[in-house]
Parts: C-alpha cells; structure tokens; sequence
C-alpha cells in the first residue's frame, strides 16, 4: 500500500476522462484535422494533437488552428464539434483495465470531471459503455477549468463528500494541481497525455502506470 493513502479514509473517486479512461486522441485528432482541411488550414500529426490537448474546447482550437481570430476560431470551433459529435466513437477505446477495475471499486463514490463540454463528457463514457459506474459527470460549465480547484469541489460538495476523503485521479498536472488546491488525495496515471517528468514534479501522492493499480491501492 502506498504509504500517503490509506484506502479505509477515501469515500470518493473523482477521474479525469481523456487520457485517463479513454484514449480518445485518435477521434479528436480527426475532429480537429476536419476542421483544419474544411478551413484550407495545415493538419497535424496525430502525436502534435496530443500535445495540444488541454485547457477545454476553446483553447484546445486556438492550438489546432493557430489562430486568435475571433471568426476563425467559432468557424474552426463549430466545424470541430459538428464532427466530434458525430464521430467521438469511431476510434476512442478505453484504456486496458478500466472497464475490469470500476466494478471493483463499487464501494466507493465514483464520479468524471472533465473540461471537455458536459455534454461530450457524457456522450463519451455513454459510447464507451462505462456511464452508468459514475454518479456524477461534469464538464466545463460556468466554473472555471482545471487546475482550478472550482468544479473539483464543487462536485465534491454535490455528492456530500469531505475533499480529504477524496481521490483525484487524471494524466495532466492540470489535475494534480486541482486535487491538491482542493485538499484531496492525487493519482496520476502515466500512460495518457501528461508529459512524464511534469507529473512526477507535481508530487501526486500516487503514480500508477496502470489503471489496474487503483483496484489494489483501494480494496473493498
């Protein structure tokens, strides 16, 4: 057992989505190419994507299209969505244990916060067959983004959970850095879109390779 958690103390899981359940990049690579070639602008290699992931739709678009236009970034914008709705299933998989390690986390309270747009968040876990292990999926909303600590504690406070019987779980700092302003425990998952050495420096108090590793940190 890591020697910072002790599992009989956390009653409440919070996860990141992309890059921490799912490896969605393929299908927002693809999104974000649709909008690039509709608009006669460059495509990006699928790994340059990756780098570009973060911050919410919005800033996620600025990257992708290099712009700070407000016209062209709605255009880019809407185009991206117009097929990320569409098509968010296509390629998305989750990664290898998840799908195996939520029921046995049954004990818990387990819920998504995403910032990616709630109603995307939703639809991804609804297309990956996982919706129904969570009792609450948020999105970016009218609170701010991670690494604020805003929307973290405000479904801590929904779901009537104290922030120091909590775990955050995600790949990008951005998370680490929102459980920690929170008062929370902090996983980071190294097999998604973080880049290695960030995370390890912003001290999450677990660093698990696999997905798997939570069945174990926390048992029944």
């Amino acid at each position: 057992m890591h020697p910072k958690i002790n599992p009989s103390e956390i009653d409440l899981i919070v996860f990141d989505l992309d890059g921490t359940l799912a490896d969605s990049l393929p299908d927002i690579a693809d999104a974000a190419n649709y909008a690039c070639r509709k608009l006669g602008l460059p495509e990006h290699p699928k790994e340059a994507v990756k780098d570009m992931i973060g911050g919410g739709e919005l800033a996620f678009a600025r990257r992708f299209l290099r712009t700070e236009d407000p016209e062209l970034l709605e255009r880019g914008l809407a185009l991206y969505l117009e097929h990320y709705y569409q098509h968010c299933g296509d390629l998305t998989r989750l990664y290898p244990g998840v799908k195996e390690t939520l029921p046995r986390l049954a004990s818990k309270k387990l819920a998504v916060l995403s910032n990616k747009r709630q109603s995307l968040a939703e639809l991804v876990l609804e297309v990956m067959g996982i919706r129904e292990f969570f009792v609450a999926v948020r999105g970016a909303g009218d609170l701010p983004l991670k690494p604020d600590p805003a929307a973290l504690l405000a479904v801590i406070h929904e779901l009537q959970a104290d922030p120091a019987r909590t775990l955050m779980v995600g790949d990008k700092t951005a998370d680490v850095q929102a459980g920690k302003a929170a008062g929370t425990y902090t996983a980071a998952v190294t097999y998604g879109y973080g880049e290695l050495n960030a995370l390890i420096a912003s001290d999450p108090d677990v660093v698990m390779p696999r997905f798997s590793e939570l069945a174990d940190l926390l048992p029944p």
